[in-house]
């Protein structure tokens, strides 16, 4: 038997090896050296890059002319049309679109000279008053609180939301800061400025509810799906405390009288078709269904062309009442408009 011989590499071999560990050399190097070296694509998007506003491109404006305010332009003009939105607000366009969304347009702004802080400026363009009012009130934050600048205006920790006209305006910032803030509203009004002076007029859809207990700062429009029934459209909803109970009052302007009235049987059917059951309630409002639903209660009702009434209440007492303040305010009021 032969003895085992040891295998040497070859020349090849050998050469192969060296260059391979000179190349991960090399790129052991790179790493090393990269990792203390800025992008300057990052660098370019950070506020403190920018000592003077970003110089315009050909044929783009900033959305708002902050000259001699103290910000300055941190990007280009952004814009985005409904089949593009969903670029921007991947997850949120849904609403947008359903609720008459034209286009909307973004920049981001920066104090100058840069404190390292900026903030987002989105201007959604609804088409309509109404869609404008629809989207802002259904994003509407729970820590929100009212910001002193148009009727419909809120603040959040980092944030600013407002309506005016057919648009809907987010402000976002990059942090929760009262110099930021300040930043914001005024960003919102140097926006607002140099547009028409519009009268203060109340939210869309708030002389439709009673006075008595409602909650301005509940008022929402739900442009499409109300309740999960895709047949309601354009409904106002507003909260109001009857005898301590938190109760959903709802209104909506139909076509007619006729569209009304057949919206709410149809209604009312749908959630028979459910599982509901029909109420029988002695000195219950004239002409309205009362459904109960599990452990809730909904009344349903039609008075002219408006189609009114209470939504998913756990007191049927208290609905009653609300339910009979709601048909009385829209007869006196609204019926015949």
């Amino acid at each position: 038997m032969k003895a085992a011989q040891s295998l040497k590499p070859g020349k090849i071999e050998t050469r192969i090896s060296i260059v391979c560990l000179a190349l991960l050399a090399a790129i052991t190097s790179g790493v090393f050296i990269h990792q203390f070296q800025f992008n300057p694509a990052v660098i370019a998007l950070r506020p403190e890059s920018h000592q003077h506003a970003l110089p315009p491109q050909v044929g783009q404006t900033a959305l708002v002319d902050t000259t001699g305010s103290g910000l300055a332009p941190f990007s280009p003009p952004e814009s985005f049309t409904p089949g593009t939105l969903y670029e921007k607000i991947n997850g949120r366009a849904d609403l947008y679109l359903s609720s008459g969304f034209v286009a909307l347009k973004t920049q981001r702004f920066a104090p100058d000279p840069p404190t390292g802080n900026w903030m987002e400026l989105f201007i959604y363009d609804m088409g309509e008053p109404q869609n404008a009012f629809s989207v802002y009130s259904m994003q509407r934050r729970m820590d929100a609180e009212p910001a002193d600048i148009v009727p419909n205006a809120y603040r959040t920790a980092n944030a600013l939301f407002l309506t005016d006209g057919k648009d809907y305006l987010e402000i976002i910032g990059s942090e929760a800061s009262e110099s930021l803030q300040g930043a914001m509203g005024e960003l919102a009004r140097l926006f607002l400025e140099p547009r028409a002076a519009a009268p203060v007029v109340q939210a869309p859809g708030s002389g439709l509810f009673p006075e008595e207990g409602f909650q301005p700062e509940t008022l929402q429009l739900i442009g499409a799906n109300a309740f999960g029934y895709e047949e309601l459209d354009q409904i106002y909803t507003a909260t109001y405390q009857v005898d301590g109970h938190r109760l959903t009052a709802f209104v909506s302007q139909r076509s007619d009288s006729a569209a009304a009235s057949a919206l709410a049987e149809r209604f009312g059917q749908t959630l028979l078709s459910y599982g509901a059951t029909a109420v029988e309630e002695p000195g219950s409002l004239e002409g309205a269904a009362v459904i109960q639903f599990f452990d809730t209660y909904e009344i349903i009702f039609s008075r002219g062309r408006y189609l009114a009434g209470v939504h998913e209440a756990a007191n049927l007492e208290a609905a009653s009442a609300l339910a009979q303040r709601l048909s009385d305010h829209l007869v006196d009021g609204y019926e015949n408009d």
